[in-house]
């Protein structure tokens, strides 16, 4: 295997990789392999079939392709060890050449800027006592018995307060706007999730009915092609439910644990209250320290880093307006900003954000710090778990940046 890597600007480096004949017998013997368990030949058992007949069967393009992916993934982790490169991401992979005797490719690469660290060691931070009162532990009961409600159908007109599906259609001109169309869109009434008047329209509907309506959008709204804009609207409701409070009764403790009274339950969320605020006190002096750590210390922040942190904080704000049943382009609207408004907000924290976590990685290194693969395994699934049953309806998790959000928390733990 030969490699060549050439350093640019802004800590990014572009990797040249060229494999040979001897190379390549490793990964198409290994593709192979993997074929002959998936493809079918008659007179053969799966995973018994000779490479010559596998050829014959499929092609050799088919193989071809099959092999690269593996021949990059194997050779690129290799070529990075040679060049003992530490590499934050990789992007625009490019290959120039694929045949059973070579294969060339290029790849960008992020790397890890360096670092010069700050002292660090025997810095002096003041604990805070932390307490829990009896109004936070009524506030997190109401938000349990909220999430407790039992829902049911409701036949009567719409009501503030009342859990509505409802299928919409918004044009301009006659014309539906970007994002216009949805269909068992869910909301509650009252709270103010829309544009300014659209819930008020729908007070006194019943289900199954239609309504259309016009409303003008704001003169700052994000859309600036609909901006200030007369807007039409068509609404069918398509369920009215009412949420009702369970009672506090054994039963209901029940379903929440080994609970037999409100005194137990509100002991439990006493321990639980006072517990993470221990952590969050825990936090507040990790970043007390590292702050302190950051001021004597210099590194050079690469852009493009800065960029995947914020888009990384924006989706991560998404998922949350997700989970709270709002778009992000609604929100927006009703804030006045724009996405690249959030980002701007949001960029010194993101640079910050980046500057402790270089920080903590040196740190680590210094200090020897390591972290076995079932910790990193555990940590991984841990989040993953968190997720999906946060977000069950959304797309899968990017399983190697859930990973890297692990590595990352353990490391600072530890450290």
């Amino acid at each position: 295997m030969l490699t060549k890597i050439k350093e640019l600007k802004n800590s990014e480096a572009e990797l040249w990789v060229e494999l040979d004949e001897e190379d390549l017998k490793h990964y198409l013997k290994k593709t192979g392999e993997k074929l002959s368990e998936v493809v079918q030949v008659d007179g053969f058992r799966s995973g018994k079939i000779p490479f010559d007949v596998l050829r014959k069967n499929i092609g050799d393009q088919k193989i071809l392709e099959e092999a690269l992916e593996f021949a990059v993934t194997d050779s690129l982790a290799n070529a990075l060890r040679k060049e003992k490169l530490e590499v934050i991401s990789s992007s625009d992979l490019k290959v120039t050449e694929n045949t059973p005797t070579q294969v060339k490719y290029s790849i960008k690469l992020l790397l890890f800027p360096e670092v010069k660290l700050g002292e660090y060691k025997g810095l002096e931070v003041s604990k805070k006592e932390v307490s829990v009162e009896e109004k936070e532990i009524e506030e997190t009961m109401t938000k349990i018995l909220e999430s407790r409600m039992v829902f049911k159908e409701f036949e009567g007109p719409a009501q503030n307060g009342h859990h509505l599906e409802v299928d919409f259609e918004v044009s301009d001109a006659g014309k539906l706007i970007d994002g216009g169309k949805s269909e068992n869109h869910p909301l509650i009434l009252g709270k103010g999730g829309f544009i300014p008047g659209f819930e008020d329209n729908l007070i006194g509907l019943k289900k199954g009915e239609t309504k259309n309506f016009s409303l003008k959008s704001p003169d700052d709204y994000y859309q600036k092609t609909i901006a200030g804009k007369v807007l039409d609207f068509k609404v069918t409701v398509k369920s009215i439910k009412t949420g009702t409070i369970p009672d506090l009764n054994i039963e209901f403790f029940k379903t929440l644990g080994n609970f037999q009274s409100s005194e137990d339950l509100k002991n439990s969320i006493r321990s639980a209250l006072k517990t993470e605020k221990e952590q969050k006190e825990k936090d507040r002096l990790r970043l007390e320290i590292l702050d302190r750590v950051d001021k004597k210390s210099e590194m050079s922040i690469p852009p493009k880093l800065i960029e995947e942190q914020l888009e990384a904080m924006v989706a991560n704000f998404d998922d949350n307006l997700h989970q709270q049943g709002m778009e992000l382009s609604l929100y927006l609207a009703q804030v006045k900003k724009t996405r690249d408004d959030l980002k701007k907000n949001w960029y010194k924290q993101a640079e910050s954000q980046i500057r402790r976590g270089l920080i903590m990685r040196e740190i680590g290194k210094r200090e020897s710090v390591k972290i076995s693969e079932q910790e990193a395994q555990e940590a991984t699934d841990s989040l993953v778990a968190r997720y999906l049953t946060s977000a069950p309806d959304k797309q899968g998790p990017d399983i190697e940046k859930i990973k890297q959000r692990a590595g990352d928390a353990l490391l600072h733990e530890k450290i």
